[in-house]
Parts: structure tokens; sequence; C-alpha cells
């Protein structure tokens, strides 16, 4: 093999073992925080019944948008308390405020998805979007929605970290974690096996290589 020959293969060598399976290692971290984690703290929760006890804006939290490297954008903290009960477990009472009688439960805060878990700060929607006035528009609505002090529905809490629940649950199935770590690894795994076998198969790692037909 020529010499000009021989450092272009050992380029694309180089290329092929690092470019797809750093590709895949991003796609498996991305996977993992996104799907793999909510899906795993899905299995855990328990459904009970929330009751609103206090909701309020808060500061304003400077987020980073999806798209756009250098893209940030604000949304008002909107924090609603909530008291949730189960069937079959000890409830405190309190007084809900404004509503003239009493419930029983345990305090907490609500998000809307247990993806939001353990942010901080902690507040119940996190819309991110380019335009602050689109981002404040949604917290309003939420708030409209699901903030109303004595408003009951059905919730989910984690018997373990119980500092939060969350009204709604993404990715419940097991197997939603099982495909957001699989196929990253996969792909990993396959680009490694196929670029070893083209630089073995163009001897692109010797000097005194050949290619092969």
């Amino acid at each position: 093999m020529a010499s000009d020959d021989m450092v272009y293969c050992k380029r694309g060598c180089v290329y092929a073992l690092s470019f797809v399976p750093v590709v895949g290692a991003i796609a498996l971290v991305v996977a993992g925080i996104v799907v793999a984690r909510p899906a795993l703290t899905a299995l855990r929760l328990h459904q009970a019944e929330c009751t609103v006890t206090s909701s309020s804006i808060g500061a304003d939290v400077t987020c980073k948008c999806p798209l756009g490297r250098n893209c940030r954008s604000t949304f008002p903290c909107l924090e609603i308390a909530v008291l949730y009960s189960e069937k079959g477990r000890n409830n405190s009472t309190y007084n809900v405020s404004g509503t003239g009688h009493n419930t029983t439960g345990h305090r907490s805060l609500l998000v809307d998805t247990q993806g939001l878990f353990g942010r901080t700060p902690q507040c119940a929607v996190r819309p991110c979007g380019k335009a602050a006035d689109d981002n404040s528009k949604e917290v309003a609505d939420y708030w409209e929605s699901w903030g109303t002090v004595g408003q009951q529905f059905p919730c989910f809490y984690d018997p373990d970290h119980d500092a939060e629940v969350s009204r709604t649950v993404i990715f419940s199935s097991k197997w939603a974690a099982f495909h957001a770590l699989f196929w990253p690894l996969l792909l990993i795994f396959l680009s490694l096996a196929a670029a070893y076998f083209i630089c073995y198969r163009f001897h692109c790692w010797c000097d005194d290589g050949t290619w092969n037909d």
C-alpha cells in the first residue's frame, strides 16, 4: 500500500472506530436520562389521591432550550402543594385553607411527570421553549387546570422519596427502559465490530499492509 493510501486508511479506521461508537454512547446517555430513569422510577410508583392545598408562581427560572447550542430561556416557577392519601396507609389530618374542611394525607409538591423528580427548584412544569412568553402562558394554563385549592385528582408517589408526587406517569413499562438501553448498546457493539472487520480486511494498522481484494 502506498504511503498516502496508508495514511488515509489509518485515518478512516480511526474515524470508523470512534465516530459511530461516540454517537452511540451519546444516545445511550440521553436515552438513559430521558427514558430509562423515568421508566425505572415508574415501576416504584403507587397511585394515590391528591388534594391541592396551595399554589403560587415564584421567580423566573433560567433554562437551556432543547434546540440550539447557546439558546437560553426562562419560565416562571409554579409551585403546587398537595396532600396525597392512599387507602391502607396511615395519614395525617390537615385543614385545607379556603375549603372549609379537613383533609387527610401527606404533604408533598406536585410535578407533572416523574421525569421531573429531583429537579431544583421544584416546579410543577418546566417548559423551556425559545419564547419566554410562550413558556409563561403554558405555566399559567397548567396553574389554571391543576392549581385550584381544594381540587382533587389521581396522582403517583414513590414510597422511598415522597417529597414530590407526579400527576401523570410516562414510560411506565419496563420494556421502555430495556429498549432505551439495548439499542444504543447494540449500535456501539455493531459499529465496533464493523470497524474492526474493515480495518482488519485492509490491514490499516500495519505499515507494510497491502490492499487485498
